[in-house]
């Protein structure tokens, strides 16, 4: 947006039952699902920033406390929150770090 933050579009995640009584009330515009936005504050835009699939959890946490002066277990918490309400939108996806062969 033009103010430097960030406005996600996605498509809303329905179960079948409900996207066909949604289709038949005309939640679904021209045969396609109903889109959500979600608008990130500074906060949000500087952690979304920082997801690129390198980036673990623990640095994006880091990077969080290092830029708002924030106890590093708050900044944890606070990011683990956040990343993990993206996981449930279906934002974003975690991977655990790949072991390396002996």
């Amino acid at each position: 947006m033009e103010n430097g933050l960030l406005r996600l579009s996605y498509p809303l995640r329905l179960k079948p039952l409900f996207a066909d009584v949604a289709k038949r009330f005309g939640m679904w515009k021209d045969g396609n699902q109903p889109i959500k936005r979600l608008e990130l504050d500074e906060m949000g835009t500087l952690v979304w920033d920082m997801i690129d699939g390198k980036n673990s959890v623990r640095k994006i946490a880091s990077g969080f406390a290092k830029k708002y002066q924030v106890l590093p277990r708050e900044a944890e918490v606070a990011t683990a929150s956040f990343l993990r309400d993206l996981g449930k939108r279906g934002l974003i996806a975690f991977s655990s770090p790949k072991s390396k062969p002996n």
